[in-house]
């Protein structure tokens, strides 16, 4: 039977020529309700994985970061979580802090795999991020007075303190015709 708009909804197991339907978790056939094939499927996991790979910086070593102004300096808060004073390297170049940081040390797969392997189960694991290698360029504002920074890590937050540069005042002098 069609709705009051003409449309017929599909039937059980039926699905466009050509096309083979995608199960959803829950046994809903996805690819058979909106008419997508695998091909086009595919299609949209590669455009969602591209467009969080711009969304969460663009690049491996792209993390978040703030400046924020404080008046008489500029605060820049970075985070990196599971590394110590050690493992970060900060430098100044031109304008620009680079700051580089490598992947923490932890024990992973190999850990898992090793207790695993002792008790004779199935390791489980689930990960919702990914330690990455920091190497990143922090454009500072053009009044940053470069001879007064200051860093300081602290429970995995790298913080920067950067004073201001007062500004010169420079006279107007008068022309007399």
């Amino acid at each position: 039977m069609c709705d009051e708009h003409g449309f017929r909804p599909p039937r059980a197991g039926h699905h466009r020529p050509g096309r083979h339907p995608v199960e959803h978790p829950l046994g809903i056939g996805i690819g058979a309700m909106c008419g997508f094939g695998p091909k086009e499927m595919k299609m949209f996991g590669q455009m969602a994985r591209k467009w969080m790979h711009a969304f969460m910086g663009g690049y491996e070593g792209g993390v978040p970061y703030n400046l924020e102004d404080n008046g008489d300096h500029y605060l820049v808060s970075v985070p990196l979580a599971g590394r110590a004073k050690e493992d970060v390297k900060v430098s100044l170049i031109n304008n620009t802090l680079n700051v580089k940081a490598d992947k923490p040390k932890t024990g992973g797969e190999e850990t898992d795999k090793k207790e695993a392997k002792s008790e004779g189960t199935i390791p489980f694991r689930v990960n919702f991020f990914k330690f990455v290698k920091v190497d990143m360029d922090i454009q500072l504002p053009v009044d940053a007075d470069k001879d007064t920074i200051k860093s300081l890590m602290q429970n995995g937050l790298l913080r920067i303190k950067v004073g201001k540069k007062p500004p010169t005042n420079i006279d107007i002098s008068e022309v007399n015709n």
